[in-house]
């Protein structure tokens, strides 16, 4: 059955009841893929409490909770979805190396079209200005390719070619993170970035990137991971800066994953706080390059 096909009556009852509240639409299309996605096409636009009553409509019909998507919508174009199953909450801490005026790392968090939540970090080689243009060209140019409706190894590909075309040697590592919180999983896209660290009660989980950063070789070597998520979970992005400020141990990587086994709150500002100080203190109190890390946690 095509799409359009299976939720015809669903249509003709959403547009019955839409007419009783005087809405008149040009065109309704319903799609479900794990998720409902409702595009309405309006005849004019609409006051907010208009909107509030289609999701309510909406939410009768399909029976399952369905919430405006404001990323989506554009003029007389409103979107609708299914409502996250998950909530996010998200906390950053950023240090930039001692005596650099500006900070080589760039972070970006936005919600995607489908709903997705897109949370990435980028380090560009070396510190300051140089640094950070590159790695801020790389999320923004991401950024515009997801937001458009690329889809992600077109744009990884498109990102790659964009930053080996400059003529500089312009080098950025990638760390991205898509949490789905209607699903319930996340699906982490690393080149050459840090380990991402999952903190489930007690056990951290390290998830591995061993590929060498976005701009260096022709044929992107991205390495991509999906994990599923439980509520309480804590995710653990970070910069080299934070990896780096330990030199007790040799896989650099295991001051940390240790610092959150026996981490006591599940604050994400706290951790991130925390995280940041103990890098420093690391350090003996310096800061040898940038240091960024983002803290989400997920609960039902």
């Amino acid at each position: 059955i095509k799409a359009e096909e299976k939720y015809q009556a669903e249509r003709l009852e959403i547009v019955d009841l839409l007419r009783q509240k005087e809405i008149e639409v040009q065109d309704i299309m319903i799609k479900k893929d794990n998720r409902f996605i409702v595009e309405i096409y309006l005849t004019r636009l609409l006051e907010n409490t208009k909107l509030e009553q289609i999701a309510e409509i909406l939410t009768n019909i399909l029976k399952e909770p369905i919430v405006l998507n404001a990323e989506a919508t554009v003029g007389k174009k409103i979107v609708y979805l299914s409502d996250d199953k998950y909530i996010m909450a998200i906390g950053m801490a950023q240090e930039t190396k001692n005596n650099s005026k500006q900070s080589g790392d760039s972070i970006l968090n936005i919600r995607l079209k489908d709903g997705k939540y897109l949370v990435a970090i980028s380090d560009g080689m070396g510190s300051g200005k140089e640094a950070k243009n590159s790695s801020n060209q790389t999320l923004r140019l991401l950024e515009n390719l997801l937001v458009s409706g690329f889809d992600k190894k077109a744009s990884l590909d498109l990102i790659n070619n964009a930053l080996m075309n400059q003529n500089k040697e312009t080098f950025a590592t990638l760390d991205i993170a898509i949490v789905d919180l209607y699903e319930g999983n996340v699906e982490f896209i690393k080149s050459a970035a840090c380990p991402t660290y999952i903190k489930r009660n007690k056990e951290v989980e390290l998830v591995n990137s061993i590929s060498l950063p976005t701009g260096i070789i022709n044929d992107i070597d991205l390495v991509v991971y999906d994990k599923d998520i439980k509520d309480g979970d804590i995710i653990v992005m970070c910069s080299d800066g934070i990896i780096e400020s330990n030199t007790e141990y040799l896989h650099k990587d295991l001051w940390l994953k240790y610092f959150l086994e026996e981490l006591q709150t599940d604050d994400v500002q706290q951790i991130a706080d925390l995280i940041i100080s103990e890098a420093i203190d690391n350090d003996y109190g310096k800061e040898k390059d940038d240091m960024t890390v983002i803290v989400a946690k997920v609960s039902k």
